[in-house]
């Protein structure tokens, strides 16, 4: 098995992709690194974007969240470029999946799977159908199709989901709108921020996508659709949605707690065959 695998380099993404470097490295043959956090935006357009849409609050505490996780957790942070680079693994910075470049990149791994771990980009057809031996998936972290699009973690907080969790599925031409194939829930606990379940869903659609991996048949096992219905495709949070979180007393980061956090996970995986 080939697999290429595509992400913004961020610790979540990062965690994300452990679990195949640590169980299929030799499977791996080329990681993907979007130049561009925010689809067709440079590092600083996207900072512009974030700042009209959700202010300035909002992006100081992005920012103040990653240079706190920088220097507090650097031992335990591990990037997609960092993995890469360990093991040996080519690296591929893309501004646009969908350009000439980036296409003959892909074509020229000649992999079985594209997977996609945190990307900031839209895929476009020919990336999802005429490259990859077996097709182009995506792990999301949200169970699917409950929070698609972006900031699942922020919107459930939001709304008092009691659970979360990770869906790995089949890319479509929607955002998070393509078949089935596994998914994994995890709890909500009061200990939990944005960044907790951020982290804590990013471990667990690893462990998800590692053990899905390793039963998978391209012949026998089938992906489901989606539920129907009119489901909500999410994205930044506005103003107002900001000023709601801060009233119910919620948090985008606070000490990390993983033992807190992670009582009671209830683990659930499955495939249809």
């Amino acid at each position: 098995m080939r697999i290429v695998l595509m992400a913004v380099d961020d610790e979540f993404a990062g965690e994300m992709q452990r679990g195949l470097y640590d169980t299929r490295p030799d499977c791996i043959v080329g990681s993907v690194i979007s130049s561009c956090p925010i689809y067709k935006h440079s590092k600083m357009g996207g900072a512009v974007f974030v700042l009209r849409k959700s202010g300035f609050l909002f992006l100081t505490t992005m920012i103040h969240v990653k240079i706190v996780r920088y220097f507090l957790d650097k031992q335990h942070r591990l990037l997609p470029s960092q993995l890469a680079r360990s093991r040996g693994v080519e690296q591929f910075v893309s501004a646009n999946i969908n350009d000439e470049q980036s296409v003959a990149k892909l074509r020229s791994w000649n992999p079985d799977l594209i997977i996609s771990t945190n990307f900031s980009h839209y895929v476009g057809k020919t990336v999802r159908e005429s490259i990859a031996r077996y097709g182009c998936w995506n792990l999301h972290k949200s169970l699917l199709p409950q929070y698609r699009g972006m900031a699942p973690s922020f919107h459930a907080l939001l709304e008092g989901a009691p659970t979360v969790g990770a869906t790995l599925h089949v890319m479509d031409k929607g955002f998070d709108t393509g078949n089935l194939l596994a998914q994994v829930e995890v709890p909500v606990t009061n200990a939990d921020s944005v960044y907790s379940l951020n982290r804590r869903t990013s471990q667990a659609g690893a462990k998800l996508l590692a053990s899905f991996l390793d039963h998978y048949d391209p012949e026998s096992t089938k992906a489901s659709l989606q539920p129907e219905g009119a489901w909500k495709n999410y994205t930044y949070p506005t103003r107002s949605e900001i000023r709601a979180f801060r009233r119910k007393g919620l948090h985008f980061y606070k000490r990390y707690d993983e033992e807190q956090c992670t009582e009671g996970k209830v683990w659930h995986a499955w495939a249809r065959n």
